[in-house]
């Protein structure tokens, strides 16, 4: 049956046109590489994730290969503002693909010619596969996908259609597995999706197995759930099977098989310079020499002591790469606007390390705990739902795990990489759209935020932003909760611009924390932000911005300005002390900056020490200089910089005239003093990873004196410790 199918549907490659481009623009084109080394491929049936730049897709989109269109099936998932095609599944046949070698692919703007009428090449009626998951105590459990699709394959109570054309058709069931007596399992579901070829026996499986239930008052839900192991079958045949794992609440996995064998594996690499014209994705470069796809996979895919995961094959409920990021680690790599993994990935195309982004973004994020459904939706609406999902007493207790195993990795704002996104854009699988979904809910709905909250650090700001303003630009329009996700970008938008676009500040500093944060204890006369951490704020409006969110670009330039002014600000401060101060652009900014000036006064602490207490706000600082000399004077009387543990207390005090005492060799001079070292040390962290992204931004943004804060930070940033850097997406 596959062979004549396939000979009418190359007929109508032929009678579509063997001068393909005639008439229809090439708007971007791919190499695309077989990843099987010993199977060559002829005629396989494939689906591509096809994403667009704003008005290039506006007639459709057409598959063409050396010149000749192939008919296509194209559902839409998204469209751009001005009606194009931003987001789409195309399904058509691959006339040819070597053994480990590779085709390109034209994409057309054009209507794609109808394919041949769908071929079901299988007995529909004898479907059988089944998902069998055995509990550590109690009776196995059996989801019979099989049992319910054969009865019809078409839309009803208990399968829903998600696609339906000629050349592929896919199908969701929802299902609740049950004993060998027919009692339902309390705590587990699972969410199939089948997808069928024209012409083709096998069938892709997914099986999505989640402990997402909805939260309300009283909830009783067991944090853990212990397995022996999991089976899926076709027939008799075992298509997967995993040993023993703990499927703890509010987490979720997939497996993915083919029930006679995968069709094709191909690595979907996509065109880097397209991504970037359409605003996907920012513009990152090799920051010395390229990397080869053999360094990177052995950078991010090798199995070390930190990453054991790796080792075992990343398998289900193994967070992989992201297995020691959140939170629990400072670790600029993995807390990039994107990951330094797919960055990597997309400047390399490195073939392991795109396997091992699939994972991150799939099963990697669906083992930490922030998947809960409401109404059915892949996350929760916190301003319709009267019980915040995650929030409060609905928070789980995971440092009380009943049985004493290791606490798992927690989820974290502050320290959160993109996830799903990316591998959204590779495959448009839905179950990315479900992990960006999940995120982006976590971002707005976890305990004690309701929203993007404006009072939370600037990189957990950073972040929550970056989700759901990526989660709002892709996702499908008919996604339950995409409108929310837009609807809360604005809404933090629109606060912003109230709050502090028109506070009238002349210095744009963001906000200030009194008296203690992360990192650092009491200061003696000044509240403090954190520069560096703003810069991922700073980039973070900027990518709001490229989503689409227009009124992001006052937020995002008058924040941009703030770190622009520690390179290119001429300010001069006369200090209490007489002396003249600026803000010396080789300094290396130490975790604080000064700003706010408060009145202090030196208190006892219980243990005898001496403590700071602040009596009331005096001004904020509006100058560069003050900032600089506010930043020393603190720097250098502060009784620690990184260690609460470190309780010596205030060591000085000011003297008559109320004025503290500066350090020789404290920080300043390009130098920052350690003080549990006791001595002054180089420190260009500052540079390379904070104010970086925002000098970057501020340059794309055309701020005043941006370049001029550019061309002096490149000459003190250092090296790039990862090989790579985000650059500006200008032609100079």
């Amino acid at each position: 049956m596959r062979n004549s199918w396939l000979r009418v549907m190359m007929a109508g490659v032929c009678l579509a046109g063997l001068a393909a481009t005639a008439g229809g623009q090439v708007v971007v084109t791919n190499t695309y590489e077989n990843f099987e080394a010993d199977r060559a491929l002829a005629g396989a049936v494939v689906t591509f994730s096809r994403i667009g730049a704003a008005g290039d897709f506006t007639k459709g989109i057409t598959p063409a290969i050396g010149g000749v269109r192939l008919p296509a099936q194209v559902d839409v998932l998204r469209r751009a503002k001005d009606g194009s095609i931003r987001h789409a599944l195309v399904s058509f046949v691959l006339p040819s693909l070597p053994a480990g070698g590779t085709v390109k692919i034209d994409w057309l703007n054009a209507r794609a010619a109808d394919p041949p009428a769908f071929k079901w090449a299988f007995d529909r009626s004898a479907f059988d596969c089944k998902l069998v998951l055995a509990p550590a105590a109690g009776r196995a459990v059996t989801s019979d996908v099989g049992r319910i699709v054969s009865a019809g394959w078409s839309a009803s109570e208990r399968v829903k259609v998600l696609h339906d054309g000629p050349v592929m058709k896919e199908f969701e069931v929802r299902d609740i597995p049950a004993d060998a007596q027919g009692n339902p399992d309390k705590h587990v579901e699972v969410f199939w999706r089948l997808r069928v070829f024209s012409g083709e026996r096998s069938v892709r499986v997914a099986a999505v197995v989640e402990r997402c239930k909805p939260r309300r008052k009283g909830y009783k839900e067991p944090i853990q759930y212990k397995f022996s192991g999991v089976k899926l079958l076709s027939g008799d045949r075992a298509l997967y099977e995993g040993g023993a794992y703990d499927h703890l609440d509010q987490t979720r996995y997939r497996i993915l098989v083919w029930t006679a064998g995968a069709l094709e594996d191909i690595h979907r690499r996509p065109n880097y310079d397209y991504w970037l014209k359409g605003r996907f994705i920012p513009l990152y470069r090799w920051s010395d020499k390229p990397r080869t796809p053999e360094q990177v996979d052995a950078t991010y895919t090798k199995p070390s002591a930190s990453r054991p995961a790796l080792t075992r094959g990343q398998g289900i409920l193994e967070n992989g790469m992201i297995e020691r990021h959140m939170p629990g680690t400072g670790g600029r790599w993995e807390m990039m606007p994107y990951p330094a993994w797919t960055a990597c990935y997309l400047l390399s195309g490195a073939p392991k390390t795109y396997r091992a982004l699939l994972h991150a973004d799939g099963n990697g994020g669906g083992a930490f705990y922030v998947h809960v459904r409401q109404g059915g939706a892949p996350g929760y609406n916190v301003y319709t739902v009267s019980q915040r999902p995650l929030g409060g007493p609905y928070r789980m207790p995971l440092y009380r795990l009943p049985d004493g195993t290791k606490v798992p990795r927690q989820p974290d704002h502050a320290h959160a990489p993109s996830l799903g996104y990316v591998s959204y854009l590779l495959t448009g699988d839905k179950y990315y759209a479900e992990e960006m979904s999940f995120w982006a809910s976590y971002d707005l709905g976890e305990y004690p935020y309701r929203g993007i909250d404006h009072n939370g650090p600037e990189r957990a700001q950073a972040w929550q932003l970056r989700q759901t303003a990526d989660a709002a630009f892709i996702l499908p329009k008919d996604h339950p909760l995409q409108s929310y996700f837009a609807q809360s970008v604005n809404k933090y938008l629109e606060i912003f611009t109230e709050k502090f676009v028109k506070s009238g500040r002349k210095v744009h500093f963001f906000r200030a924390e009194i008296p203690k944060r992360s990192g650092a204890l009491n200061w003696v006369n000044c509240t403090r932000t954190l520069a560096w951490t703003y810069s991922w704020l700073v980039w973070s409006l900027n990518n709001a911005v490229d989503k689409g969110f227009d009124s992001a670009v006052g937020p995002r330039d008058w924040a941009a300005e703030y770190n622009v002014g520690f390179y290119a600000s001429d300010d001069e401060f006369v200090a209490p002390d007489g002396k003249t101060y600026r803000y010396d652009p080789r300094d290396a900014m130490p975790y604080g900056t000064a700003a706010q000036l408060w009145e202090t006064k030196i208190v006892r602490a219980k243990d005898g020490s001496k403590d700071i207490q602040f009596v009331r706000k005096i001004k904020d600082l509006d100058n560069y200089g003050a900032i600089w000399y506010y930043t020393k004077l603190n720097q250098d009387n502060e009784w620690s910089l990184f260690f609460e543990g470190d309780r010596r207390g205030v060591q000085a005090e000011p003297d008559a005239n109320g004025v503290w005492p500066l350090r020789k060799d404290g920080w300043g001079g390009g130098m920052y003093y350690d003080h549990m070292k006791q001595r002054q040390a180089p420190w260009w962290g500052w540079h390379r990873y904070g104010a970086w992204v925002s000098i970057v931004t501020a340059v794309e943004a055309d701020v005043p004196n941006a370049r001029k804060a550019w061309e002096t930070m490149r000459k003190l940033a250092g090296p790039s410790r990862y090989g790579f850097e985000m650059a500006p997406r200008i032609k100079d």
